[in-house]
Parts: structure tokens; sequence; C-alpha cells
């Protein structure tokens, strides 16, 4: 997991399965590559690709900081955040390196599909170049397996398809797409901006793996051509003739608002109430080579709080119970308890923690002290003070962020006990509970 303040990448993730260990190299998915090193190198190789134009220079560092919050995503299997996080990395600097991150996240995620489109999409862009052609193309054959090829033919030309209930997409003579095998619906729709209404239809369609199939859908315009046809617009933009579908064809994705800087819009991630997960951006520093130094919270701060103990007697004699604060810095902790028993005392003292997890092992020591009564030669009782030290080491487990448990062995010695039948050394083992703020 990652645990440290200042992080540039994670430490360390599972291999995706279909690419083979030794292939592990600083353009291979991140989540493959090991060491926090090696995953910022990868990080700075993929945004300083010249590549990829960007018009501001803050967008590189911000794409390494969605990234790297994207691999910690994965680290704890949460793959919807970590795909929101790609997909939104990917928009604002689209590098094809990042197409191979966003695959192998489908893939785990159980999205043969969806992680096929992508890697046809890593092979059609023109800035994927061959070191990896060979590779990917072997996985999309073999994802291709399971898979139906569809290819959608629309008739009139330029007309809108949707997939499965996914966003409508110009397109200008057909659609190519991979879909699970089974029944898939297809609609199409043709909008007059004109006369402000449209036509649309729809068919089924059956699929087998590994079958490659092509259809026609066909839609039969109800509106009269306009009287007088409106002179074309020189700014609107034709479809593409050909479209290969990425991560349109179903509900499980949007297009954002905002386009990329490809011109693009934006993909985004939905969740069941069709509300967008937000990509976590998390906070960073821009270091003096241009690259984002991500600062994590590691979440072990320990706060302070009250702590309660039983101070049980070596010897089985008894016990007291002790009740007071503790102070809490870092990996320090100051305590002051009142101690009871048949006598009153208390107790000064502190613990240093060896780890902040949540089981944290410490050494303590302190200054315990007690009130006794004494009597003199005459009789007389009078209060006396007896003070002492003690060192003690134990373990601390942390139940929750507000909670934890504590014991320890303790030696404690005593000076002023003189002529009392208490002991001068006494091995006080403890059990405690901090409640935190």
């Amino acid at each position: 997991m990652l645990l440290g303040g200042t992080l540039a990448a994670h430490a360390q993730a599972p291999a995706p399965p279909e690419l083979p260990a030794e292939s592990a190299q600083p353009n291979a998915p991140l989540a493959q590559i090991r060491g926090e090193k090696d995953l910022a190198a990868a990080l700075t190789a993929i945004t300083s690709d010249p590549a990829v134009p960007v018009d501001d220079p803050g967008v590189r560092p911000l794409a390494q900081a969605l990234m790297t919050e994207g691999v910690r995503q994965l680290l704890a299997h949460a793959y919807d955040q970590a795909l929101a996080n790609f997909l939104e990395a990917y928009g604002k600097f689209p590098s094809p390196r990042i197409l191979l991150n966003i695959a192998s996240t489908l893939r785990d995620m159980g999205r043969p599909a969806d992680a096929a489109n992508t890697y046809q999409r890593y092979l059609m862009d023109p800035g994927s170049g061959s070191e990896r052609a060979a590779e990917v193309k072997e996985i999309l054959q073999k994802l291709d397996e399971q898979l139906t090829v569809l290819t959608v033919r629309v008739v009139p030309r330029g007309s809108d398809i949707s997939i499965d209930g996914g966003p409508f997409i110009a397109v200008g003579s057909s659609l190519q797409t991979r879909v699970r095998p089974g029944i898939h619906l297809v609609r199409i729709r043709k909008v007059d901006h004109v006369r402000k209404s449209e036509d649309a239809s729809e068919m089924t369609v059956n699929g087998f793996d590994g079958e490659v199939k092509e259809v026609a859908i066909v839609l039969q315009l109800a509106l009269p051509d306009p009287p007088t046809p409106p002179a074309p617009d020189p700014q609107q933009v034709r479809p593409p003739e050909q479209v290969h579908a990425w991560l349109n064809d179903s509900t499980r994705y949007g297009t954002g608002e905002s386009k990329g800087t490809n011109g693009e819009p934006t993909r985004t991630v939905l969740l069941t109430n069709n509300a967008v997960l937000r990509p976590i951006i998390p906070a960073f520093d821009i270091g003096d080579d241009g690259n984002a130094v991500v600062h994590y919270d590691t979440g072990l701060k320990i706060n302070s709080g009250v702590v309660g103990v039983v101070r049980i007697d070596g010897k089985g004699r008894g016990f007291a119970g002790g009740l007071g604060i503790a102070i809490a810095s870092d990996r320090f902790e100051g305590e002051a308890m009142v101690l009871r028993s048949d006598i009153t005392g208390g107790y000064l003292g502190g613990r240093i923690r060896l780890f902040k997890g949540w089981l944290r092992p410490y050494v303590a020591g302190g200054f315990p002290a007690f009130i006794y009564d004494k009597a003199d030669v005459s009789g007389q009782k009078t209060k006396h003070l007896a003070f002492g030290v003690r060192a003690a080491a134990g373990v601390e487990l942390v139940v929750n962020g507000h909670l934890s448990v504590q014991g320890d062995l303790g030696y404690e010695h005593f000076f002023g006990i003189e002529g009392t039948a208490f002991d001068a050394d006494v091995f006080v083992p403890t059990i405690g509970v901090i409640g935190r703020l």
C-alpha cells in the first residue's frame, strides 16, 4: 500500500496477466512497474512525449498526479476510481501510453470488449509507434476470440448511432466496435435541425464468440424534403466516414462537457445512478524538473485523547486504575494520569512508537508516585510521597481512528519507602484503552 508522506508513484502493483514480466519497461502499463523510482520515471516518460503537444505546461504534471492517484486506486482494487483518473489524465494529455493503462484496468474489471476497443484505439493512434504494436496486436487477437467484432453500416449517411443505450455517435457511413457475445440493441436517428424534429429507429443484433459481423440499419425518413435546402454551414464538422467506437457503446461511460487537447470529448465513468464519478486529484507540487511531486496524507496521524489503564501488581496482590490525558506529537506521546487503588498516586511519562501503522510497538518511560501514611515512633501517622522511575515496552493496537488498546510490561523502582511494607522494585504490567479525538 501507499503509506509514505511524499510519493511520486506507487510502490508495487500486481502485473497485468496479458503482459509478460520481462517486458516491464518504462513504457509498460504502470501497474506492472516495480519500484517507486521506476514508476516516477515512467510517468515522466509518458508526459514528456514530444508527440503530444500541450499549450499549458501545467498539464503535464497534472496528468502525472492523476495517474499516480490512479495507480494508488488500483492497489486498493478501486477499479472504477482508477479508471476515472486514467480517463481524466488521457483527456488532459492524450498519450497512447495512457491507453495501455486504461486497457489493462478494463481487463481487471472484467470488461474485455471495452479493453479490446481501447487496444484498437492504441494501435490506431499515430503516436503509438511500433515498440509494442506486435504485443498489443497479439493481446487484441486473443480478446477477439471471446468477442463479436461488429460493423454497423448506416443509411442515410451522417446518421447518429447508439449501441446498448450508450450516447449517440455521428457516423458518416459505418461504425465498428467490439461487443460481448449476445443480443445488442442498435438505435439510429437523424435530426432535422431546420424542422427541429428527428426520425429514429432501432434493431437487435445477436453476436457470437469470435464472430466478425456486419449489419446495416436503415432509417426510413418520414419527413419530406424541405422546399428550399438550407445553405451548407461551413462551420459544421462532417462526421468521419468510419468510426471506431471507444467507451461509448454502453451506459457505463459518458462524454464529458469539456474536450481534451485532441478536440475529442473526454470520457467519464458513470455510476449506477448515472452520476459521473469524478477523478481524484491529489495534492501535488511541481518540482524543479517540472514533474509532479504528489503529497499523500497517510491517514496515520496520531491524535491526542484520553487514556485509561489498569496497572497490575506483578506479584498478584492487586491492581490500580488510572485515568488521564495523552498528548500526541507524531511518534511521541506524553501522558499524565491519576492513579487510584487503596492509595492515591499519579504518573507522568511518555512513549515513543517504533511504527505508526495499525500495530504500534513502543518503548515508554516515566515517573510514578503515590501518597501513603507512615507512623512515626509515637504512632502518629503522617503523609509521605514515594516517587519512582518506570521503564516499559509494549504495543498499541489500533481499532479505528478514535480507539486503540495497549499493553506493556514495565519495571518500576521507588524511592522514599524505607521502613515501609512497600517494595522498592516492582514488576507492573499494564493494559489500557486510548480514546483519540
